[in-house]
């Protein structure tokens, strides 16, 4: 059972912290490097880390880490980043480059590192290298990994030299490669010959022997092999991966060896450079297996398995991915923000297609269909809205309540629905066209796609044919201003609906909010109809019918309320800022 994975590493390494310490990380952005700064962090030592390029993100990720410029080839950048160190960890490569090139740079930046902290009287450098018998003949990776780690020793800077591995991590390159592969290639051609001895060894572990041989003083100037607690050969290896991610893979032996087609495919699945997969790859020929054990004397502490390793690092996210991640978060959760903050207008529909989009398929944002918990209460409701408008509350009935709150004052919102002119910001215009009779809003004929008539290519004759409005509004009454005596400040729209759906009144209300109804915004708007399909009375019973109808209804009126908040919102907004 494995219980808090994303824990720190070295919470039960049993070494102690050594006071007044500063050390340099090298390699600072790579995977070790970035597992390795926050453990140094927890355990209270004074860090500084070296990056090519300087960037706000170290500084975020890493508080209280000193960040400089170095480049492990510039001597000048160097010197000034060993300045005043105690202790640097050398966690530089050049892998990624090729073996034509890495090996002469990697020992350059060896020589230039030794020099620099000779120069600043550095008390100790912990490299981590690569295992392998020196007397074997070793692959370019791993006789550059040798020959750094002799090129840093020639000074009178006392090493301490770490012999790794795999590593096992989910940052770790060989890691990536091993993972990737068993999870994107279902057949695997393995040669006979490659039957070479591994010992991985979990990242966790790699971090805990790097931080205990700084508290260990008996660590200085010595080499150590290090490893997990098993020895495997890499076919061994990908199976037991295999088992982990619970996939089923084909392993085909063959006598050929054909190692840069093979690292050119296997660089098509994992997320590692060609280069660096091939110089990985290479170095499977030789056995890299601990010599011994001693690092264990010193450093006493139980490690993962292969298997555990492996678990943990496909639950595990590096320090890295955890750190972008909480970015990602960070500027959603800020633009999200903004976007609250900043008002924008509701952009105008500019089809049939985007009217569907806009005021039918979108959910709108929030939500305006009164609920109520049984017929009476909904009639009591309609009953008092009735009222307030003014008209015999025995001629009409209202089924449909919507209602939504405006940060504006109740005069803007209801200037918003006298200047409408019927465009397709807040309403869907392209499908249900406004036509103004006498460019007034006292009456309002409502056409399917604008169609007053067929249009030709739909007649079988030659003679037009005039279409009915979907409905007509003809004022009852519209008040723009209140009562003297009103204590809401209510204005309204108030319609009688003709000739389709709905049948009945129709009514936009506008009032101050109520502190006593718990409403927090300035305004009130509701808009209210009664409801009955095309005003055929046989069909007030069709209940499928109408719910359907109501139900679209309900879609494209919240919809609609939700961009006349909007746009009052944003107009109102603009003349306060002039």
């Amino acid at each position: 059972m494995i219980e808090n994975i994303n824990d720190r590493f070295c919470f039960d390494l049993p070494t102690q912290q050594v006071s007044g310490v500063k050390v340099l990380v090298t390699g600072a952005t790579g995977y070790i490097g970035s597992e390795l700064i926050p453990e140094l962090l927890a355990r209270g030592y004074k860090v500084r880390a070296t990056v090519r390029n300087l960037s706000s993100e170290y500084e975020r990720r890493w508080p209280g880490v000193e960040i400089i410029t170095a480049d492990a080839l510039n001597m000048k950048q160097l010197k000034k980043a060993l300045k005043g160190i105690d202790c640097a960890y050398y966690l530089i490569h050049s892998l990624d480059l090729g073996k034509d090139k890495f090996i002469d740079i990697d020992n350059q930046a060896a020589a230039n590192f030794r020099i620099a902290a000779d120069h600043n009287n550095v008390k100790r450098i912990i490299y981590l290298g690569g295992l392998g018998d020196p007397n074997d003949d070793l692959s370019a990776h791993l006789s550059s990994r040798l020959m750094v780690g002799q090129e840093l020793a020639k000074g009178k800077v006392a090493l301490t030299f770490l012999r790794a591995g795999v590593i096992v991590g989910s940052g770790s390159s060989s890691y990536k490669i091993i993972n990737r592969l068993i999870k994107n290639c279902p057949l695997f051609v393995f040669p006979i010959k490659a039957n070479s001895k591994c010992q991985p060894v979990a990242v966790r572990d790699v971090i805990k022997y790097l931080v205990g041989c700084l508290e260990s003083n008996e660590t200085i100037g010595k080499t150590y092999d290090i490893g997990g607690p098993e020895v495997y050969d890499y076919l061994d290896m990908l199976k037991i991966q295999a088992q982990v991610l619970n996939k089923k893979r084909i392993f085909i032996p063959t006598f050929f060896s054909l190692l840069p087609l093979y690292a050119r495919i296997g660089s098509l699945f994992v997320p590692v450079p060609y280069l660096l997969v091939k110089s990985l790859m290479e170095s499977c020929v030789n056995d890299v297996v601990c010599q011994d054990n001693e690092i264990q004397k010193i450093i006493p502490f139980k490690t993962l398995d292969f298997r555990e390793a492996l678990t943990r690092a496909l639950f595990r996210k590096s320090q890295r991915t955890l750190y972008i991640e909480k970015e990602k978060t960070e500027i959603k959760i800020y633009i999200e923000s903004l976007k609250d903050k900043i008002l924008r207008p509701p952009s105008k529909s500019k089809s049939i297609f985007s009217d569907t989009y806009h005021f039918l398929l979108s959910k709108p944002k929030i939500p305006t269909l009164i609920k109520f918990a049984n017929p009476q209460e909904r009639e009591d409701y309609s009953f008092r809205i009735l009222q307030r408008l003014e008209t015999k509350v025995s001629d009409y009935k209202i089924l449909n309540i919507h209602k939504i709150g405006v940060n504006a004052p109740v005069k803007y919102v209801f200037e918003e629905l006298l200047n409408w002119n019927g465009d397709s910001t807040c309403w869907p215009n392209h499908i249900a066209h406004v036509d103004r009779t006498q460019k007034t809003i006292d009456n309002l004929s409502i056409y399917l796609f604008g169609w007053k008539s067929l249009p030709g290519w739909l007649r079988m004759r030659r003679s037009p044919i005039n279409i009915k409005p979907l409905f007509n509004l003809n004022s009852i009454r519209i008040k723009q201003l209140p009562d003297a005596s009103s204590s809401d400040n209510e204005r309204y729209l108030l319609y009688k609906c003709e000739g389709g759906y709905p049948i009945g009144v129709f009514t936009m209300y506008v009032r101050s909010s109520i502190n006593e109804e718990n409403e927090k915004e300035q305004t009130q708007l509701f808009l209210m109809v009664g409801f009955n399909f095309y005003g055929k009375k046989e069909w007030s019973t069709a209940r499928a019918i109408n719910k359907v109808w109501e139900t679209l209804h309900d879609r494209v009126t919240a919809n609609v309320l939700n961009r006349i908040k909007q746009l009052s919102e944003w107009r109102f907004e603009k003349i306060k800022s002039g």
